[in-house]
């Protein structure tokens, strides 16, 4: 057992308490992992997503969300900013 530089008994014990939580919240973390990479899979996409992407120049491009998963592509970053709706925004999004 790992203890600190003139712990305290009080200190200890709440410390223990603590960790017994931590490893019972890691076990239902990896339980809740286990459950979700045994779902089945999902349906098709309906529809073409279209992301906007850069090209091979670093220009804006459009892409395809199937074209996310062409073969040959080996990494998938995403970034999803989630920032308040501009004013002026015209699209017919959630607010």
């Amino acid at each position: 057992m790992i203890t600190f530089p003139n712990e305290s008994a009080r200190y200890r014990t709440a410390r223990e308490k603590l960790l017994r939580k931590e490893i019972e919240l890691r076990r239902a973390m990896e339980a809740v992992a286990e459950a979700r990479r045994a779902l089945p899979q999902g349906g098709l996409v309906p529809q073409h997503y279209v992301f906007d992407a850069l090209d091979d120049q670093g220009r804006p491009a459009k892409v395809k969300l199937a074209d996310l998963f062409a073969p040959g592509k080996d990494s998938l970053i995403l970034y999803q900013m989630m920032f308040p709706r501009h004013p002026q925004e015209t699209r017919d999004v959630a607010a």
